[in-house]
């Protein structure tokens, strides 16, 4: 079983956002077909980390995304594989596990320019509540969105900040 809960959830929160990509804090550029990290990977998330360091409620939404060369659920799998490796590289650089949201779009993010351009994990922060990341990943063509904290849907619920998610 995988150490994070992926949010199946076919759903968006009932106060979700306008589809709009959120200003990014940087971008980790993957080669075709790997998850591995370019060498140049630690000074792209240097403003992301001091972020996230001086920010504790602050939440690091890593969104993953791949070219449309590949199956959908295989493009789902890679992009998975490249936000965690982005997430390993941020807790080793000081980011607290729990402080780091996957947004995972594999193939059905919004398309970029070329496809390498498309190869990529986005980093952006937030502060709104969990419910709200989810909403806007899903609205804006996320597949499914992860994060270290393991949360039933009970859990959510009763969160101390209002989660509200429904069907669509």
């Amino acid at each position: 079983m995988l150490p994070t809960l992926i949010a199946a959830i076919v759903g968006v929160a009932t106060h979700a956002a306008a589809p709009t990509e959120p200003a990014s804090l940087g971008d980790v550029y993957f080669k075709f077909d790997s998850s591995a990290l370019p060498d140049i990977t630690r000074m792209a998330l240097e403003k992301p980390v001091a972020v996230a360091l001086a920010n504790p409620s602050v939440r690091l939404v890593l969104d993953a995304h791949c070219d449309p060369i590949g199956t959908a659920p295989y493009n789902i799998g890679l992009a998975i594989r490249r936000a965690g490796a982005v997430r390993d590289a941020l807790v080793e650089m000081g980011v607290p596990a729990d402080q780091i949201v996957f947004g995972i779009y594999g193939e059905d993010g919004a398309p970029r320019a070329t496809f390498a351009a498309d190869r990529r994990v986005s980093v952006w922060e937030s502060k709104q509540p969990l419910d709200r990341v989810i909403a806007s990943t899903f609205s804006r063509g996320g597949t499914a969105v992860t994060w270290g904290k393991p949360m039933t849907m009970e859990q959510l619920a009763e969160a101390p900040e209002p989660v509200a998610i429904s069907r669509r």
